[in-house]
């Protein structure tokens, strides 16, 4: 029944959260309110998700959850095997390790402004497709066809058309990415953490990934209070860590992670409130979609009427 579908989109999946829930089960999220970030303890359930992030509109009820009921929902279930698996240092399997590729890719894309822009572009796209397809809509409609394409797709049918092709985006670009290779390919590692005198915390944008371009690059995203997951093309992490101030580590993460974050932070607790009010927001976003992109995409859609036929 649609009363059953989930509106409650995690943008920070709950088994991820979980592992900041101290003895109380909870966790600490530092939270950017009216200008200044302030702290609260929440249960991993109830924090890191926003209503119906990921709904497509204009279709039926019960579609319109399809991206988190078919896609994500099922892509964290699996992702939280391989990250047991990954803290205990066990080996993955290659079928594990796909499911922790996608589960990485996810957290580039799930984030509410990103969603946002992805569902807009494509909306630019549907909007310049139909306007490219009025001479073939006029040449093939039926005689009491009367309106231009662009009254016939008005209202549902052109949100639906834009909604499912946002939603088919998200799946291509996360379960089928051109990095998914590069990121199985790499040596994985997970950094263990508890000799620093500051635990890890996680963000809103909490993976920290260099373009794969440069052999010298690498993915670091924290995994918990005190485990580090780092991805790179040689072993040079996993052989320097054991070497290197965990302390130092643990800082420079925090600060990558804090310095992404656009709203919130969770943590254990709130001893590094004043060091979140520091850093918080001070990088630049992660640019997903470049303007060069979008036009060409854009020019592309003005073509011919492909994206119509596909719909």
């Amino acid at each position: 029944m649609t009363m059953d579908l989930p509106r409650r989109h995690h943008t920070n999946p709950r088994f991820y959260l979980s592992r900041w829930a101290g003895r109380d089960k909870e966790v600490c999220l530092m939270r950017v309110i009216g200008g200044d970030v302030r702290a609260k303890r929440y249960h991993p359930k109830k924090t890191g998700w926003i209503w119906d992030l990921y709904r497509t509109q204009g279709v039926p009820e019960e579609q319109s959850q399809n991206l988190e009921t078919q896609f994500l929902g099922p892509l964290d279930g699996k992702a939280a095997l391989a990250l047991d698996k990954l803290v205990a240092k066990k080996p993955l399997s290659t079928e594990e390790r796909q499911h922790w590729t996608h589960f990485l890719l996810s957290l580039q894309f799930r984030q509410r402004e990103h969603v946002a822009l992805i569902k807009s572009h494509m909306a630019d796209i549907c909007r310049e497709a139909i306007i490219a397809s009025e001479e073939e809509w006029a040449r093939l409609r039926k005689p009491e066809e009367t309106r231009p394409l662009i009254e016939a797709m008005a209202g549902d049918r052109q949100l639906a058309l834009a909604e499912t092709h946002a939603e088919k985006i998200m799946r291509e670009i996360i379960g089928q990415h051109r990095a998914e290779p590069d990121i199985m390919a790499m040596h994985w590692c997970c950094i263990d953490l508890r000799g620093s005198r500051t635990p890890l915390l996680t963000s809103d944008r909490p993976i920290v990934l260099l373009s794969l371009s440069d052999p010298n690059s690498y993915i670091a995203l924290p995994i918990g209070p005190w485990h580090l997951f780092i991805a790179a093309f040689d072993d040079r992490f996993e052989r320097q860590f054991p070497t290197t101030d965990p302390t130092k580590v643990a800082w420079a993460m925090n600060k990558d992670v804090v310095s992404q974050a656009r709203e919130f932070v969770w943590g254990l607790d709130d001893a590094e409130l004043d060091f979140v009010r520091t850093y918080i927001r001070s990088a630049s976003d992660r640019v997903i979609l470049s303007e060069e992109q979008r036009q060409e995409a854009l020019a592309a859609a003005r073509l011919g009427p492909d994206l119509l036929r596909s719909a």
